[in-house]
């Protein structure tokens, strides 16, 4: 029996498939995929999310940086700072707002009370703590230390930093030469443009052909766009830019803080060129060292940890994680990019953190897909631990475990909140998500299976008069939608067994599907899977059963917003035709 928005898939397979059966010979690649077949078949999932824990201030939500555990378990989470909240406006327009919290260190007990805070002079975006109790946080530049009661006790620079003063005079130093070096580039173009257009030029109009003539035209648009950007570099040539703090600000960021009995190691972003560095000082702040520099991170993130004897370096540009010598010296690597092996880490660059055990075992997390391994030391996969609901997208996805409790966190940043995955024995056998899930699968999410449209008419394929043969037509609606937002779909096919098709709008091919989250009087919220991973949600608001507004939303932010009409069950649409749905134009 099919299930309303529910898709099965073979995640973590628990039984291995037989390859090469009743023949002698199988391929290199097919005996990998036996191997990783089976060793998923040895991993099923030990944990399971059963709840979150949300930090507040007065009663609102507040912005979640980071978070670690102290060895009792408690939840220490940096909050706070400037961040960008999306409003909507009576007129269905949004308005980017940025919000100023306070920026605090607060602890929750493992049940998720909070129980003190701490106001810091500084967004934090980094903590740890030390094996005598005392925490050390990071962000914005700065470092502290607080006692294990909470009290802040001093507040330094970071070591990459230096001096301040002569921190920001490096900074605008180098992107005054940025500027310089990329108005030099758009001088060179602009000259190869003129040379290009001139060699056609030269030629009489019955001299050019039609490919000379249309290139012209494109050689004319790209000269009028570099003299345009020349005129920008120029007049912002020696003077503070917008660009120049934006740099410093940038500069200043802390990504990750680690701690050992006599080593704080701070991830930075570097000072010169792109990318981040690792520094090293003692717990007094004192003998700065830069043990490690050029390290890669997407889209601005890299996470480090340590033990006694090993700096942990998750390297997501390259599927890996890196064991050093508290000098960066690399001892060793392991890990390895496989969208499909138990093993193996996927999406487009994981692991994205990383936490070390108190065992000496490695945990690694990955963005966009949610799971938690556990790795020895020397790299052999121990166990997969659960998987965190925390939405598609490059980003900070910190890990923690607390042994005591045999339990698991994630952080899910984009909605501020932190993951609690508990053994499978102690999780609730339906959860509240899954619930309020069951609910909408067996309430809206039937009356949202089927085709819906723009204008209540297949995207391509109305039918002519009886007697004529089918011809392709593009409805009016249909055609204008596709050339003014790139987000909103022509039409959107959701059906029994989970299986999305989409036309027109971003995202419109691939492996596409639906699951129902929850539902609210007349509005239903599912969410919208490309290759198993969930990175937007649809809102569909019913007017009736056969018309309703669907928006697509991205962390809650409203990307499109349309009324489809439901198509009729004669109507063949497009998506009919054809096992692959139509690339958008």
């Amino acid at each position: 029996m099919k299930t309303v928005g529910f898709r099965t898939r073979t995640i973590w397979m628990a039984a291995a498939v037989a390859i090469g059966a009743g023949c002698n010979w199988i391929t290199a690649e097919e005996k990998a995929t036996e191997t990783a077949r089976s060793l998923a078949s040895d991993f099923v999932s030990t944990h399971k999310q059963a709840h979150i824990i949300k930090p507040m201030h007065n009663g609102k939500p507040i912005a979640l940086n980071t978070f670690c555990l102290d060895t009792a378990g408690n939840i220490l989470a940096c909050v706070g700072g400037t961040s960008i909240q999306y409003v909507m406006n009576p007129d269905g327009s949004q308005e980017a707002r940025t919000i100023e919290s306070p920026q605090q260190l607060q602890i929750y007990s493992p049940d998720g009370k909070l129980t003190r805070s701490t106001d810091l002079p500084f967004m934090p975006t980094a903590v740890n703590t030390a094996p005598d109790g005392s925490v050390f946080v990071a962000g914005a530049g700065k470092v502290a230390r607080l006692s294990g009661e909470g009290e802040l006790l001093i507040t330094v620079d970071s070591p990459h930093i230096g001096d301040l003063d002569s921190f920001r005079k490096r900074i605008e130093e180098a992107a005054s030469k940025q500027l310089e070096a990329s108005t030099e580039r758009y001088r060179e173009q602009l000259v190869l443009i003129e040379a290009r257009i001139k060699a056609i030029q030269d030629k009489t109009a019955d001299e050019q052909t039609e490919l000379e003539k249309k290139r012209l035209k494109t050689y004319q648009q790209q000269k009028s766009l570099y003299e345009n950007q020349l005129s920008s570099f120029e007049k912002n040539a020696g003077q503070p830019s917008t660009s120049s703090n934006q740099a410093i600000n940038r500069k200043l960021g802390i990504t990750a803080l680690a701690v050992t009995s006599k080593d704080i190691f701070l991830c930075t972003n570097s000072v010169e060129g792109s990318g981040h560095e690792v520094w090293r000082t003692t717990h007094e702040f004192s003998e700065p060292k830069r043990v490690v520099e050029k390290l890669g991170g997407c889209c601005g993130q890299c996470d480090i940890q340590a033990t006694e004897s090993h700096l942990i370096l998750a390297e997501n540009t390259k599927f890996k994680v890196a064991l050093l010598n508290r000098d960066g010296e690399r001892l060793s690597d392991f890990g390895k990019g496989d969208r499909k092996a138990v093993d193996g880490f996927g999406s487009c660059c994981n692991p994205m953190n990383v936490r070390c055990c108190d065992n000496g075992d490695i945990l690694t997390a990955e963005s966009s897909i949610g799971t938690i391994k556990r790795f020895n030391k020397d790299g052999e996969l121990l166990g997969v631990i659960g998987k965190a609901a925390i939405g598609g997208g490059c980003k900070h996805v910190a890990v923690a475990f607390d042994s005591g409790r045999n339990r698991y966190y994630m952080m899910n940043i984009d909605k501020d909140h932190v993951c609690v995955l508990v053994p499978n024995a102690e999780a609730p056998e339906t959860t509240p998500d899954e619930l309020m899930a069951k609910t909408a699968r067996e309430g809206l999410g039937q009356q949202l299976v089927g085709a819906w449209s723009l204008d209540g008419q297949p995207v391509e394929s109305q039918k002519a008069s009886a007697g004529t043969t089918e011809k392709k037509v593009i409805s009016a609606a249909s055609l204008l939608t596709r050339r003014s937002d790139p987000y909103s779909a022509t039409e959107l096919r959701f059906e029994a067994d989970g299986n999305l098709l989409v036309q027109g709008g971003l995202s419109s091919t691939g492996d596409l599907g639906w699951e129902c989250i929850r539902q609210d009087g007349n509005i239903l919220f599912v969410s919208k899977i490309q290759g198993n991973i969930q990175y937007y949600e649809f809102k569909i608001e019913f007017v009736s059963d056969n018309e309703a507004t669907i928006s697509l939303l991205y962390n809650e932010r409203v990307l499109s917003s349309n009324r489809y009409q439901r198509i009729s069950d004669d109507s063949k649409t497009a998506a009919d035709d054809s096992s692959e749905p139509t690339k958008s134009e």
